[in-house]
């Protein structure tokens, strides 16, 4: 092997261990970069998770359970006052998620409309409801700050044999299933929650 031949193999010797340590340490990088992509992902989840809402509710009906009150009370958390005033909306959740699930039959209702019933005692009587009362429009709220929404019986769905009576009898320890979701900077969170009813007298 010549004097050049040696020159030429040691420059490709080097050349090859450059793009190799490239390679590595492009590699390296790239693995640095998701590994902060991942932590700062896990963060905003904590930020998140830390920054959920806390509601305290309560609802009282009259003696004769022909309306109620229901009042909603932000309770914290304590970041959350550096939001000012959050969005939240209310809506009332049925008594089983899997409502409107079954096959459906002929000359039945349709699991869409099965759903979409309210199956619970209670549904908003409230200003800014929607047509079957089940949500109200969305409110502002600071923390320990709280709200109120009015609230009548719930019927019988249209197909049901049940009377008026039979359903309030069904449902008459039943407790008010809501969901409440609020919005705030670009985060938006949903808290469900189960809220007894206790009447006036008895509260």
């Amino acid at each position: 092997m010549t004097t050049t031949d040696t020159i030429a193999a040691l420059a490709l010797a080097v050349a090859v261990v450059a793009a190799v340590a490239a390679i590595g340490s492009w590699k390296a990088a790239r693995n640095a970069n998701g590994a902060a992509q991942t932590l700062s992902r896990i963060e905003e989840q904590r930020l998140h998770a830390d920054l959920t809402p806390h509601f305290r509710c309560t609802v009282v009906a009259n003696e004769s359970r022909s309306t109620a009150m229901l009042r909603v009370h932000l309770e914290g958390p304590p970041g959350l006052l550096s939001h000012g005033s959050i969005e939240i909306t209310a809506s009332l959740r049925n008594d089983n998620p899997h409502r409107g699930d079954g096959p459906h039959l002929a000359g039945t209702p349709t699991p869409e409309e099965v759903r979409a019933h309210i199956w619970g005692p209670w549904k908003f009587s409230a200003d800014g409801r929607d047509d079957t009362g089940r949500t109200v429009a969305p409110q502002q709220l600071a923390v320990g700050e709280w709200t109120r929404y009015g609230l009548t019986p719930s019927t019988p769905p249209s197909w049901s044999a049940d009377t008026a009576d039979d359903w309030r009898r069904d449902y008459a320890n039943a407790p008010l299933r809501l969901s409440i979701t609020a919005r705030s900077k670009g985060s938006a969170w949903t808290v469900p929650l189960e809220v007894s009813v206790t009447t006036e007298g008895t509260a």
